[in-house]
């Protein structure tokens, strides 16, 4: 072989490699993630053609596009996404949340300044002696909480809300969580400085049964824990002291941009 074949064959060598590259790029992004959904006709045809792509995404991309997709019906999905793949909508969402969450994050965390003297007062109500039991009654077991509540605020209150938490056997983490409600109008509020002792039926007439499982019941010992829902309180014109609460609406956000953080990789 004289050198200009050796050339010539050193080149197609080159091209060859070149392009088996390109395929490999073109096969590593055209994965299941980059496949087009149909947005733009019905609910079976959209439903058809996520299932078939969501069959082969990693358990990752499906997380993601859950999240991304989150509070879409499938009009809403066609306007912002149309016939969009999985890849489009999360990247989409990802580049949309972390431009707009900081934003908002440092708007609301100027109006939640303002809040703080009521949300320090709202901090001042308290409960103590928390006891729970489970009792039975014509539904079956029926999960109740009594506590003492202690208003060391400046606020008249008509009614409030706690957030209630279970723990068993001193477990660190809840095994259980419900809001439960205290309505004071039938012992004309609870004013500054005042105490009651309150009872609450966590659930409805059938009760909560996440706080009747059997490990709740054959736990040695339990705790709960309650705490103030701080937009629930009301005045005694039942007005809320707090109409939104904008410390839950930053949180919220800072969610957002981490999950957001987190599905950057798609």
């Amino acid at each position: 072989m004289n050198q200009q074949q050796q050339r010539r064959k050193a080149l197609a060598g080159g091209r060859l490699g070149l392009l088996l590259g390109v395929a490999a790029l073109t096969t590593a992004c055209g994965g299941p993630a980059d496949k087009k959904m149909v947005t733009n006709g019905t609910q079976q045809e959209y439903r058809a053609s996520i299932d078939a792509i969501e069959a082969e995404l990693t358990s990752h991309e499906r997380e993601a596009f859950n999240w991304a997709v989150a509070g879409l019906d499938l009009e809403k999905l066609n306007q912002r996404y149309p016939n969009a793949s999985v890849r489009d909508v999360v990247r989409s969402q990802v580049k949309a949340t972390r431009e707009q969450s900081p934003k908002s994050i440092q708007s609301l965390r100027d109006q939640a300044k303002a809040q703080e003297p009521v949300l320090l007062e709202l901090g001042k109500i308290k409960t103590s002696d928390e006891k729970f039991a489970i009792e039975s009654s014509f539904f079956g077991p029926t999960p109740i909480i009594e506590a003492r509540i202690a208003n060391a605020s400046s606020l008249p209150l008509s009614e409030v809300s706690w957030l209630a938490k279970l723990y068993i056997d001193g477990q660190p983490q809840p095994v259980a969580q419900s809001r439960v409600l205290s309505d004071f109008r039938t012992i004309d509020g609870l004013k500054p400085g005042h105490q009651v002792t309150a009872r609450f039926k966590v659930g409805f007439v059938k009760g909560d049964e996440t706080w009747t499982t059997l490990a709740i019941r054959q736990a040695a010992t339990t705790r709960v824990e309650l705490s103030v829902v701080p937009d629930s309180a009301l005045d005694f014109s039942d007005k809320p002291y707090l109409k939104v609460d904008h410390q839950k609406a930053i949180e919220q956000l800072e969610n957002q941009l981490k999950q957001a953080d987190g599905f950057a990789d798609i």
